[in-house]
């Protein structure tokens, strides 16, 4: 095992730009190549580099992974008077976590695994959170982003997200707790509201003030100090860390000068650069293939399962409300990534798994739902032609 973080960086940080590029070469996103990366230096393969190395590193990325979905959200207001995104995004969140959550409690013990009740939710939880950055991707590369198929697609994937991330958090919160316990909790999430609520009014006063004191990089040291404070204060009153990062990135994301080239350009780097491919790299090093391999029935039978949810439930939706396109949409929601892996890895650091099996059984849909979105999306977009061909020219005139 290598020993040296510095030599450790150079591998991981080098082999996962290279096959990431790779894996972007062939239309496939680059988190692909970074987790392939982990799976090659780690137990699978080469067994030269341990998960705990770059953990800390990791739980650095997961944090500025939800900072970045939370800058990059439209405004809330406008996303809460949207009733018919609204009512998709739950749809799709509690059908789907419902359905499972019982899959996960009932089927594994069939091959040999057992998840108590809270593990299955867990992982229910995690197959129901849709992954807004492919819906996104889809979207503008078909020219459909600013029309109301496109709003009404992203903005019930941001709730599906943010309800998401709230029961996650009331789950982690309530857990193993005695009513006291949880009544102090509680007050300790209304504190954390509060304080947010706040920091929301407060805070462009605060930029103001932070912009004329002659220090380096201030705006971008805000920035960071509000995602580790707010990580850090979710974290104590038992919610989880990604809840405060994604909400630091929704108050950053009203400051003037979150659009700005030069921020923009600091985060990005910083994140991408760095920490989130670890995050992503350290995903691959917990992987046992062997174990993979072992439970490929079940994997590919929890694969199947989920994406004939949601995509049932995405196209009934569309159907039902007379919205076009609902075979290319309801494609495009099929995707698991980001925020499901950050659910599952926190849910592996707050003890709620004792053993890497979710990941096992995870890491296949990541691959097999963005290879059957890039294929159902190419034949979809065929199929559905004349339809985009029309949305196409009412935006023109």
């Amino acid at each position: 095992m290598i020993e040296n973080i510095l030599l450790i960086l150079l591998l991981l940080l080098l082999s996962a730009k290279v096959i990431g590029s790779i894996f972007e070469k062939f239309g496939l996103d680059s988190a692909v190549g970074e987790i392939l990366t982990g799976i090659i230096f780690g137990s699978s393969f080469l067994n030269l580099i341990s998960p705990e190395s770059i953990k800390s590193f990791a739980i650095i990325g997961s944090v500025l992974i939800l900072f970045i979905a939370g800058i990059k959200q439209q405004n809330i207001k406008e996303i809460y008077k949207d009733k018919l995104a609204i009512s998709l995004g739950i749809s799709l969140l509690i059908i789907t976590l419902v359905i499972m959550t019982l899959f996960f409690y009932f089927i594994p013990q069939y091959f040999g695994i057992k998840f108590t009740l809270i593990q299955s939710l867990v992982l229910g939880l995690a197959f129901s959170i849709v992954d807004v950055g492919l819906p996104a991707k889809i979207l503008i590369s078909k020219d459909l982003i600013n029309t109301h198929i496109g709003r009404v697609t992203i903005r019930s994937a941001i709730i599906n997200i943010l309800m998401g991330l709230f029961l996650f958090t009331l789950i982690t919160t309530t857990m193993h707790l005695s009513l006291s316990e949880i009544l102090i909790k509680l007050l300790g999430i209304f504190g954390f509201f509060i304080s947010a609520f706040i920091l929301l009014y407060s805070l462009s006063k605060i930029s103001k003030f932070i912009t004329r004191i002659p220090i380096e990089e201030a705006e971008f040291s805000l920035a960071f100090v509000l995602i580790l404070a707010l990580a850090y204060f979710t974290e104590v009153i038992g919610f989880s860390s990604i809840l405060g990062a994604f909400i630091a990135g929704v108050l950053i994301a009203k400051m003037p000068f979150s659009e700005t080239m030069s921020f923009s350009y600091k985060i990005k780097s910083l994140s991408f650069g760095l920490f989130i491919p670890l995050f992503f790299v350290w995903f691959g090093l917990e992987i046992n293939l062997g174990e993979i391999w072992k439970n490929i029935i079940l994997a590919l039978l929890i694969f199947f399962t989920y994406i004939t949810i949601r995509f049932t439930v995405t196209y009934t939706y569309m159907k039902k409300n007379k919205l076009k396109m609902p075979n290319l949409i309801s494609s495009s929601m099929l995707s698991v990534d980001v925020e499901s892996l950050v659910i599952l890895m926190i849910a592996l650091q707050l003890g709620i798994f004792i053993t890497n099996i979710p990941l096992t059984l995870f890491a296949p849909s990541v691959l097999f739902s963005t290879l059957l979105i890039v294929i159902l999306v190419s034949i979809f977009s065929k199929k559905e032609k004349n339809t985009f061909t029309k949305i196409k020219s009412q935006r023109a005139k």
